[in-house]
């Protein structure tokens, strides 16, 4: 690693010898009516195709601004100070120097206490290479947390056990700020749960990523943007919010940051608090010689959750051209945990005639902390630009449970006995990543990218479990594991697009080789990796007419296993239930198409598919002479998935917009089960809907909903499952305190039914959480408010957060 982040540096002091010397791109002055300069106002640059923003300043006491550094392209310039008319006009730039006429602002006779350049972005946005859905306009989103969001979020579902597929394809990247969260999916889940829509402003949906992106996730990436203060000088929020469903949560939180020309400091803080519950009932069935048995098993399960997340960083401008910066993240979680499972055997004259109460007691702690160091340098006056990220991370979990079960009979004869039993999960992750990405403009309408990557992964799983026989804890060597693995990964990419009258084409190739080892050190068995493999992807956009638009796109990626699932470690729920993992997992390779079209650069339809090989899928199996169950993760032959969407955002009237997403597909698994063979395959219908209502002062009303059909999820068979929310908001003190309420799930049938039915597998699984809730939610916004724009980073460790597995 250390040799990694010298080569790197050297690189980049290279570079900086031979980069251009500074230049001015755009200049202008603005005056008022009597020919005077207007001083401080603020001048906004806009990239004219999407709106975001590109750069912006304030004039000075002689009305003069300046821009430096901007590629070439089509700008929207905008400029508003107390007083004036806000100005808005068209900018063509070709790399030259160009000076503009003096622009001249009308004065308004309305008195503002503050001028603010604000764009108001739809809840969702289909833009070319992804979906982004605008969480912190949302009001129905207020205040619930990001699990909540994601089920409602077009083309995603989530299961009862926090897997989330998009477009009926499991394998999601899961990335926050455009680094991967390194957990395993009962620990995403619960940190899914944690976080909420304060600390929210984007989700991006990336169905087909470029090769820019590390290859995993076969399904595409859903990065989580988070709120980041973006004004010049001091400013900051606070927020607060209260929920009740059957139990309470409360959350607080503060915002911060300062920003000049030199640098931009932010930092923030956020707490959570919350109850939760599942109830579950889950019926198998278990064909004994010549009769079948039943298992009815109801289990409950209540928790407490404190969370506590916190982040500090600095961006610092060192000239026009080098920028570098640190980001420093950490979290906390504790959670009390409290399961009771009741679990009755039934003969084959359907009669109770034994079974058992199992009492689950836990405690976890789970900390993590990050730090990025990143450096950006702008080569040139066209646009080209080196950055490099440095990324460490640490994840440490210390997990303790508890077991206390009663064994009984209906035999009168029978003597009921009690089994303690003890065991300790700690886990440690370490993981350190290094990467750099390069980009030039060939010319205006050509483009090339690459760059290159390496990451070290150390996973340490010492597990314990301990029999209490009359109060002494007896080691159990049985059910004890200790399972260390070690990864490297390095990539490289080239990445090169353009225009060619109405052609757009983007083309890339990714190779990336896994060095990997795994060692059971309990019974001295190891495993080693060591493959290369090759992601190319490409993109074809027809410009038909200026209303009508077709695309075209094809990738090739890669989903590795989750760090524990390699590990052959089984974790008990009961007596008769556990998991495990399956050190024979491989990776699973997926090719993906996609056919699009779209009309009036808004209504998008596509038709996709994606043929999987060694795809990953959770299996359940079951031993019918002990009566037991335990989950797996296995290699399926392949999984296809056919489908098609339509996105409609429509604006009805100007007070009622509305954002309609439908989806069908089919997916269907093929493969080996405990040696018989599985091939499974459903159409399933999705529709998720969103409306907003602007009502007279200055209130706003949200409906959202969305309905899944039957769905087939490698062995499980998914019942139908809908919901419905709605909220009401207003601002006050000009629009600085800002009131929401929300009723999320009002209706309560945000419920998972599911049946498992193949080989000797007969089983049914009802599960019911804490999802109706009614919230209020309060934010207050201070300091100066003008808007500039922060440097957004994307990490060097962009594929590890997903597959951390350090939890149950």
């Amino acid at each position: 690693m250390k040799r990694s982040v010298l080569i790197l540096l050297t690189i980049l002091f290279s570079i900086q010898q031979n980069s251009f010397s500074k230049s001015d791109n755009i200049r202008g002055s603005v005056i008022d009516q009597q020919q005077k300069p207007v001083e401080f106002a603020n001048v906004v640059l806009l990239n004219k195709e999407d709106s975001s923003l590109v750069k912006a300043a304030l004039t000075d006491e002689t009305g003069n601004f300046i821009f430096e550094g901007i590629p070439q392209g089509q700008y929207v310039l905008l400029i508003a100070q107390i007083g004036f008319e806000k100005y808005e006009a068209p900018i063509a730039y070709n790399s030259e120097l160009l000076e503009l006429p003096a622009i001249k602002l009308e004065g308004t006779t309305v008195a503002l206490k503050e001028a603010r350049i604000e764009a108001v972005r739809p809840l969702i946005e289909h833009r070319v290479d992804r979906t982004v859905l605008n969480v912190e306009n949302s009001i129905v989103n207020t205040g619930s947390t990001l699990l909540e969001i994601l089920k409602r979020s077009p083309g995603v579902s989530v299961d009862n056990d926090g897997n989330i597929s998009l477009k009926g394809k499991q394998g999601v990247m899961i990335m926050i700020d455009g680094k991967p969260t390194y957990l395993s999916a009962s620990d995403l889940t619960n940190m899914l749960r944690q976080m909420r829509s304060e600390e929210l402003s984007q989700i991006e949906i990336i169905t087909n990523p470029s090769a820019k992106y590390d290859a995993a996730g076969n399904s595409g990436i859903i990065n989580i943007v988070l709120k980041k203060k973006q004004n010049l000088g001091f400013n900051g929020s606070v927020h607060s919010s209260y929920g009740q469903g059957v139990y309470p949560d409360f959350s607080s939180g503060i915002n911060l940051n300062y920003r000049n020309e030199k640098f931009n400091a932010f930092g923030s803080y956020n707490f959570w608090r919350g109850f939760y519950f599942e109830d579950n009932h889950l019926v198998r069935k278990f064909k004994e010689e010549e009769y079948t048995s039943t298992l009815d098993q109801n289990t409950f399960d209540k928790a407490k959750n404190d969370n506590h997340n916190s982040r500090v960083g600095m961006d610092y401008y060192l000239n026009d051209r080098n920028t570098i910066g640190f980001l420093v993240k950490g979290s906390l979680s504790t959670n009390d945990d409290k399961t009771t499972s009741t679990t009755e055997v039934y003969n084959q004259n359907a009669y109770p005639d034994s079974g058992y109460t199992t009492i689950n007691k836990s405690d976890s702690k789970w900390s993590n902390y990050t730090a990025n160091l990143n450096y950006r340098l702008v080569l040139d006056t066209v646009g080209s630009e080196l950055t490099a990220d440095v990324d460490f991370a640490r994840y440490d979990n210390q997990s303790n449970f508890y077991f206390e079960t009663d064994h009984f009979s209906n035999d009168p004869t029978y003597v009921p006995y009690k089994v303690l039993e003890k065991n300790h999960q700690p886990a440690n992750i370490t993981i350190q990543a290094a990467k750099i990405d390069w980009n030039h403009p060939l010319n205006k309408k050509m483009k090339v990218e690459g760059g290159g990557k390496t990451s070290f992964v150390t996973t340490d799983n010492d597990v314990k479990y301990y029999n209490i026989v009359e109060g002494e804890e007896v080691l159990d060597p049985g059910k004890s594991n200790h399972f260390n693995y070690t990864e490297n990964i390095n990539a490289l990419y080239i990445n090169w697009s353009g225009e060619f009258g109405k052609v757009g084409l983007q083309t890339g190739l990714r190779g990336e080789q896994t060095i990997a080892k795994g060692e059971q050190m309990t019974t001295a068995e190891d495993f080693k990796r060591d493959y290369l493999q090759l992601f190319p992807s490409a993109f074809v956009s027809y410009k038909i007419t200026e209303k009508h638009q077709l695309g075209v796109t094809y990738s090739r990626r890669i989903d590795r296993p989750a760090y524990q699932d390699l590990n052959p470690f089984r974790y008990f729920l009961d007596p008769q239930t556990f998991q495990e993992g399956n050190p024979n997992l491989q990776p699973q390779l997926t090719n993906s198409f996609e056919f699009s079209h779209t009309f009036m650069g808004a209504i998008t339809t596509a038709i996709n598919y994606s043929h999987t090989n060694n795809a990953m899928t959770k299996v359940t199996k079951q031993i019918d002479s002990t009566r037991t169950t335990y989950v797996t993760t296995e290699n399926f032959d392949s999984h296809d998935n056919f489908g098609f969407s339509l996105s409609i955002p429509y604006e009805i009237s100007k007070w009622w917009l509305t954002s309609n997403n439908f989806n069908v597909f089919n997916n269907r698994f093929q493969g080996e089960v405990a040696g018989g063979a599985i091939d499974q395959q459903l159409t399933t219908f999705m529709f998720n809907t969103n409306n907003s209502f602007k009502l007279p002062k200055g209130w706003s009303v949200e409906v959202s909903g969305y309905y899944n059909s039957e769905m087939v999820w490698g062995t499980f068979l998914l019942a139908p499952q809908y919901s419905v929310g709605a909220g009401v908001g207003k601002s006050f003190l000009h629009e600085r305190l800002r009131l929401k309420v929300d009723l999320n799930d009002i209706f309560w049938t945000e419920r998972t039914n599911a049946t498992m039915k193949y080989n000797n597998v007969d089983a049914t699984f009802k599960q019911i959480n804490d999802t109706r809730f009614f919230r209020i939610h309060l934010s207050y916004n201070f300091g100066k408010q003008t808007v500039e724009q922060a440097r957004r980073r994307r990490g060097g460790a962009e594929d590890e957060q997903n597959r951390v597995k350090t939890g149950k």
